[in-house]
């Protein structure tokens, strides 16, 4: 794929990512990670850049180094998830879909909560 293809991802995965973190309930680092990685293909520098970044870095970082996920991370995914489908719920009624979109969501949380949680710094 044309470096500028893997920047367009990027770039528009980080930008989504951002807009999401202003968004309740929608997800961010998900596309941060999309972004990080089609960077990595398109422009290190800009990876390197997110990947140093104050507020998300490091749970990017962690993700890298053995697909490491936060206590405070899988809680409020998890709550995220929780209020997302209870929306659902309130809105369409416990229909088939609803059952079914709940039925993924705690599939995705239960492989969530089994990632392991970063190093401490006396690992």
């Amino acid at each position: 794929m044309p470096l500028f293809l893997w920047r367009l991802l990027g770039f528009t995965s980080v930008g989504i990512g951002i807009i999401n973190a202003f968004i309740p309930l929608m997800p961010t680092t998900v596309f941060l990670l999309v972004g990080a990685w089609a960077l990595g293909k398109g422009s290190p520098e800009w990876r390197a850049k997110l990947l140093a970044h104050p507020r998300f870095g490091r749970a990017l970082r962690d993700w890298e180094d053995g697909r490491r996920v936060s206590a405070r991370g899988k809680r409020l995914a998890a709550l995220g998830m929780a209020i997302g489908w209870g929306l659902l719920v309130l809105w369409r009624g416990l229909t088939l879909p609803a059952i079914l979109v709940g039925l993924l969501l705690a599939a995705i949380a239960s492989w969530l909560w089994r990632r392991p949680e970063p190093r401490t710094s006396d690992d």
